[in-house]
């Protein structure tokens, strides 16, 4: 019986390891932004980690007009270009009091 939970409690230890080493891991975009060219769209996802910010304020930001608005590939898919991102992330504009609504 203690063989059975030292067993359980190995196999609970990895599971738990492997979902923290997931929730560390960058999506591929966000870990070589520096390196996308100009022409590159991210997804949300992308933007959320870049800002920082829920999905709710990347949309009052972009609603705003402190964040350029996605280009719409869908009903549900909304991308940002690189270089607009880039632009807004260099001026610091971002985070100014009337940028935020």
């Amino acid at each position: 019986m203690n063989e059975k939970l030292q067993a359980v409690t190995l196999n609970n230890d990895k599971v738990a390891r492997k979902r923290k080493e997931a929730r560390l891991t960058l999506p591929d975009p966000l870990r070589n932004f520096n390196g996308l060219p100009d022409e590159a769209y991210v997804r949300l996802p992308v933007v959320l980690m870049l800002l920082g910010v829920s999905r709710a304020t990347v949309w009052r930001l972009c609603k705003s007009g402190a964040l350029p608005a996605p280009k719409k590939l869908g009903s549900r898919i909304a991308v940002w270009s690189v270089q607009d991102l880039r632009k807004v992330l260099n001026s610091g504009s971002l985070w100014t009091p009337s940028a935020s609504a």
